[in-house]
């Protein structure tokens, strides 16, 4: 993932250089990629697809978006990122390839999307400046959203991108329709599995617990919870080790996405 970060920062400082903020469309428009940007329902977020000799990118934009919202600005930036990593670029040529749909932030299980959504994260968050950003901050949800208002990518981009900078150990779980999607964590987070396995339900006794199964959200607030109400600890020492919770909520998709970190 280091060299998709380093491919990254020279494309933001390259094209953007000067610029608070890394614009997709600019690079797009440098590479004379073409771009196709509609409203396609629920086909895809975002689309690349190589056609007659030329590649074409293709945006789901709903009626009343536009191109710099966060969400379709991360869309933009993994499908770029497919287009600049040279083994996703020319996988698309392979005789008999077809694209096929891109839910960014979603596919977490699909190497390729990840590794686009780790190339779009370090495109909008490009690491030389975010680390001037958290130098010596300790971590908490108001550095996150101030990171994701000036750099104007979702809360969800942030964390993982916190989690790649390595500033301090936190996890990040994905919950949706009371299972769990997906979970990234720091390589120096303390556990690594949640108490369910990877796909299994989430604990009762956690924040994303309470909006699944007593339908109760902790807006806007840290909770406790102990090692052992989130995670699949190994000695009994851990049990009662104190963290805390700060949950993302996300109604229309019965999702959560919770972030979890040690005092």
């Amino acid at each position: 993932m280091r060299v998709l970060s380093e491919l990254a920062g020279y494309y933001a400082e390259t094209y953007c250089r000067g610029s608070l903020l890394t614009d997709p469309q600019q690079i797009a428009d440098e590479l004379d990629l073409t771009c196709c940007i509609s409203n396609y329902k629920r086909a895809f977020d975002g689309m690349l697809c190589y056609r007659e000799g030329d590649f074409y990118l293709h945006l789901n934009v709903n009626e009343g978006e536009h191109i710099y919202m966060p969400r379709i600005r991360f869309t933009f930036a993994h499908e770029l990122g497919h287009y600049i990593i040279d083994e996703h670029r020319n996988a698309l040529k392979l005789p008999g390839a077809s694209p096929h749909p891109s839910f960014p932030l979603v596919s977490q299980d699909i190497m390729v999307e990840r590794e686009a959504d780790h190339f779009a994260a370090c495109l909008l968050l490009p690491e030389n400046r975010v680390r001037k950003d958290v130098y010596r901050r300790k971590f908490n949800a108001t550095l996150i959203d101030e990171l994701s208002t000036k750099y104007n990518v979702s809360a969800t981009a942030t964390l993982l991108r916190f989690i790649a900078l390595g500033n301090q150990p936190v996890m990040v779980v994905c919950s949706r329709n009371g299972s769990i999607a997906w979970h990234r964590e720091s390589h120096d987070f303390p556990f690594t599995y949640p108490l369910y396995g990877h796909r299994g339900r989430v604990p009762e006794n956690t924040s994303a617990g309470e909006y699944f199964y007593e339908n109760k959200k902790n807006q806007n607030r840290a909770e406790i919870v102990f090692a052992g109400e989130w995670f699949n600890v190994q000695y009994k020492s851990d049990q009662n080790r104190k963290f805390f919770e700060y949950c993302y909520y996300f109604d229309s998709l019965n999702q959560v996405v919770s972030v979890i970190w040690e005092d």
